[in-house]
This record gives structure tokens, C-alpha cells and sequence, in this order.
């Protein structure tokens, strides 16, 4: 006879049925969260070693998400917070630190030796694995030997001077070395006002210091009441003394630029500092190395910075201009046909002669001081030729084809302030 299950044994039969089902869905689930936890795994182990290796910006491009950079978190904005470390720097720390590793090596430390008077240090450049070194004409004075100190341990050797561009404040350095870390050079045809820019130095004896800031101005006329240097690169970063003959450097930490000089009345960084373009260093270096020297154009002639009060007294129909007060007799300007003044007159403490030409523009480039006449003969080279405008008389006359001499550190004084 056929058993029937009571009540109370189908209640059972039927719970035991769902508790089965219940843990065979439970299992299921259970299983499949292992599959999706190991997938997860195997995916993030897949994107930090994409991140790895071609970083976080990379990686929101791959996802089709095109940015131009990231933006790492702050404490008071915690994006993309983590354990990663790499988290802790902005891009622009990123950014200067590896200018830093990259161009550090490169600078070196300069000490003039032999002049007991002046024991003068700052910074200088390696340009070439075979030991030249680029620096400030200030930097080495009047010395020919000079104490070189490599970055970090790798100590220090003696370097002679090779040669000098007077007018653009650069020397070159030859140390007898080899296999030294050469400095990356970029073009300064291309800078941009607001660039971001490193500086590395030694201010104040601090060895191989680094200051950050921006391109401030281009082409600046930069005069030190003696000299005037054309195209010079402003900037903002932190210049101060022992950092002259380091490298201005682009965001790559390549070198754009040899700093110079700073703008400053306590000697110390006013925020107001030049360097002397990549490209100009660079045409120097070569005519160093091949000649010695660095070859430039001039006028022969004794110039006075034309301004209201010599209008005047002189009646000069202009009040802006170069007033040539004489010429070399027989010399290039005097051939070419420039005339120099007759009317001797005491202007402070020299004697100038009016009556003269007065240059308003060379090949087409208007001259209204000494900055514009210093600017347009820079990048000329003794015996080319320039057509030069003069006011003569009341009229204005080109005299086309002015040979020009070689310009010297002392016919760069034939000039009354």
C-alpha cells in the first residue's frame, strides 16, 4: 500500500526543496562574484601596468576621453586620492623635477683661478661631451685658468679659456675631459611670453639650485650704461648672484637660453632677469671654435645720442636720431660719404661737433637712440655694407652701401653720453 505523506512531512519535503534551490542560487551567485573579482583583478593589474608605463593621460585618451593634462589632487580637492604616491605631485612638480634630473648634470660650477683679487664664482654649461663649456664674460674676468666642479660626485678639473664674444657677455671654456654629459639645446627662434621656464644655478654660492618661473618679455633691449645687448629673454624666475652662465631652461629641460644678468638695485633678484637666446649662444660658440673670437660690424664714426635739447640749440628739425659728430678721416664711413660736424660745443664732459649728419634709420630700421643703432649693427660682421639714412640740411639723404669696420671693445666707446 502506497504511502501518503502527511501534512507535516510535505511542509518539510517542501522546505528542504527550497532551502536546496536557495543554496544552489547562493552558490551561483557566490561563484560569479569570484569570477567577476578575479576579473576586476586581472583588469586592474592590465591598467596600472598601462598606466605604468604610458601614464594617467594615456590612459583617458585610450578610454576616448582626449585631455590635455591631468589635474592632481590638492588636500582640500581629493581627486583621484589613492595609494599611489605619484598622486601626491601636481604635473608642474612632475614636470620640474624631471627638467632637474635632466639638466642638472650639465652645469658645472666655475671657480677663476690665479687672480687673488677676484675669486669669483658662478655657473657655466657643458655643450659637448669632449669638454666645452659655455659661460659669462664677467664670469671669468680677466683669467685664462679656471676650476671646473661636476655634479655630484664627479668631481673637478681644470679648464682654459678658448675665447670670447665681448658684446653678447659670453666666454667659452675647454676642459680636458671626456665623456661629460652635454646639455639638450632647444631653438629660441619659437618662445612664447608666459612659457614656463626653470633656471640652474649657484646663487650665492648654493650649488645647483633650481628656480622656477615664466618667459616675461622677448627681444629686450638690455643696457649696462656701457653696452646694450639686443633680443634678450626676460624672465621672472629667481635670479641672483652665482647664477650667471647657467641655463635658462624650456619645460622639456632643455636649454633655451645662457641667463645673464638681473635688473636689480640691491644686487639680489628683483624678479627681473635676461638671458642670452639659445640660438645666439650657439652662433657664438662656432665662430669661437673656428676664429677665436666673434666678429661684429661698426660704424666709424664718433655718435651722439640726438635728444630735445640738442635739437634745439643745434636747430635739428628732428629730436630723435644718432648725430654723427665726426668721422674717422679717410676711414669706411667717410668714404661711404657720412659727414661729421663742424660746430665744437662742450656737452658735459666731452667736446661734440654739430653740423653734421644725423642717422635716422640703417637698411630701412628706424634709429631714434643708441638702443636701435646698437640693435641694427649687432648681427653685422666687419666689411659687410648698410645703406644708412641721414638727415642732411634740413633733407633726407640714403647713402647706400657703407662698409662697415670690425667692431672692438674700443671703438664700441667712440659713442658721448
Amino acid at each position: 500500500m502506497k504511502h501518503r505523506l502527511t501534512k507535516p512531512e510535505l511542509l518539510i519535503a517542501v522546505l528542504a526543496s527550497m532551502i536546496a534551490i536557495l543554496a544552489i542560487l547562493l552558490l551561483s551567485i557566490w561563484t560569479h562574484d569570484l569570477l567577476r573579482k578575479e576579473e576586476a583583478d586581472a583588469l586592474r593589474s592590465a591598467l596600472e601596468a598601462f598606466v605604468s608605463e604610458n601614464g594617467e593621460k594615456a590612459l583617458f585618451e585610450a578610454a576616448g576621453v582626449p585631455i590635455d593634462s591631468v589635474h592632481y589632487s590638492y588636500e582640500d580637492l581629493p581627486l583621484f586620492v589613492g595609494e599611489r604616491p605619484s598622486w601626491d605631485y601636481s604635473e608642474e612638480d612632475r614636470r620640474g623635477m624631471a627638467a632637474y634630473a635632466k639638466a642638472a648634470p650639465s652645469v658645472v660650477q666655475i671657480t677663476a683661478l690665479g687672480d687673488l683679487q677676484r675669486r669669483v664664482e658662478g655657473s657655466g654649461v657643458i655643450l659637448s661631451s669632449d669638454g666645452y663649456i659655455i659661460t659669462n664674460k664677467h664670469v671669468v674676468g680677466s683669467a685664462e685658468t679656471f676650476l671646473v666642479r661636476f655634479y655630484g660626485d664627479a668631481g673637478s678639473v681644470e679648464a682654459k679659456l678658448v675665447g670670447f664674444d665681448d658684446l653678447s657677455d659670453l666666454a667659452l671654456l675647454k676642459a680636458d675631459a671626456s665623456g661629460l654629459p652635454a646639455i639638450e639645446t632647444a631653438s629660441s627662434d619659437d618662445l612664447m611670453v608666459g612659457e614656463g621656464v626653470y633656471a640652474i644655478g649657484h646663487p650665492f654660492s648654493y650649488p645647483w639650485s633650481m628656480s622656477r618661473g615664466i618667459i616675461s618679455g622677448l627681444d629686450r633691449l638690455v643696457s649696462d650704461g656701457l653696452e646694450t645687448i639686443p633680443a634678450m629673454i626676460q624672465t621672472d624666475a629667481a635670479i641672483n648672484p652665482g647664477n650667471s652662465g647657467g641655463p635658462l631652461l624650456n619645460g622639456e629641460g632643455r636649454m633655451i637660453g645662457l641667463v645673464s644678468r638681473i635688473n636689480t638695485e640691491t644686487g639680489s633678484s628683483n624678479g627681473v632677469g635676461f638671458a642670452i637666446p639659445s640660438s645666439r649662444v650657439m652662433n657664438s660658440v662656432r665662430a669661437i671654435i673656428a676664429d677665436g673670437k666673434v666678429s661684429r660690424g661698426w660704424l666709424d664714426i664718433l655718435s651722439v645720442e640726438l635728444n630735445p635739447a640738442i635739437a634745439e640749440y643745434a636747430s635739428i628739425p628732428v629730436e630723435k636720431g644718432i648725430v654723427v659728430s665726426q668721422v674717422v678721416p679717410g676711414g669706411a664711413a667717410d668714404r661711404g660719404g657720412l659727414r661729421g660736424g663742424d660746430t665744437a660745443v662742450q656737452y658735459g664732459q666731452s667736446i661734440i661737433y654739430l653740423g653734421g649728419d644725423v642717422i635716422t634709420a640703417i637698411d630701412g630700421r628706424a634709429i631714434e637712440g643708441y638702443d636701435d643703432y646698437f640693435a641694427a649693427l649687432f648681427d653685422t660682421d666687419e666689411g659687410d655694407t648698410v645703406d644708412v639714412t641721414v638727415l642732411r640740411d634740413g633733407s633726407e639723404v640714403v647713402l647706400k652701401d657703407v662698409v662697415l669696420i670690425e667692431r672692438t671693445m674700443e671703438n664700441s666707446r667712440w659713442i658721448a653720453r
